[in-house]
């Protein structure tokens, strides 16, 4: 059963500027075998020509992991599992980065509407540390079961 869904991501990076990041968005979420996943677009840039660049977005929530894939102009897949280190890595239109995330906490919670998680990890680029971060995810049900 496919559901439209509300997704807002919010995100702050310890290191660097400290400015929060929000993304709000409209995708779709599906549920099968205690997995859900979760298909949006987010538009990365806008170019002077008033065309936009759009990633595609998959978030693969399981019981003990959760996954960010993208792919686009700017593609990765990132795996968050608590109390461990992954690897990947980030491509973009002038090569790739090696990235490594550990992972410290994920919490989700359950609501009426949806779910929130809160995700609290380190992150290295080219084992360079970058930043301690958190991400809140909120998804709440927009439409009827389709």
């Amino acid at each position: 059963m496919t559901q439209e869904v509300k997704i807002t991501i919010h995100g702050l990076q310890a290191q660097g500027n400290g400015e929060p990041v929000e993304v709000v968005t409209v995708g779709q979420m599906e549920m099968q075998d205690g997995v859900c996943r979760i298909t949006y677009d987010e538009v990365v840039e806008e170019e002077e020509n008033g065309l936009v660049q759009v990633v595609k977005n998959q978030l693969v929530v399981g019981s003990s992991q959760i996954e960010v894939i993208k792919k686009g102009q700017a593609a990765s897949h990132m795996v968050f599992i608590p109390d461990q280190t992954t690897f990947t890595y980030y491509s973009t239109p002038i090569g790739e980065l090696e990235v490594s995330i550990h992972t410290n906490r994920i919490e989700k919670v359950d609501q009426d509407k949806g779910f929130f998680l809160k995700m609290e990890y380190d992150l290295e680029m080219n084992q360079t540390f970058i930043s301690s971060c958190s991400v809140n995810v909120t998804v709440e049900n927009v439409a009827a079961p389709m």
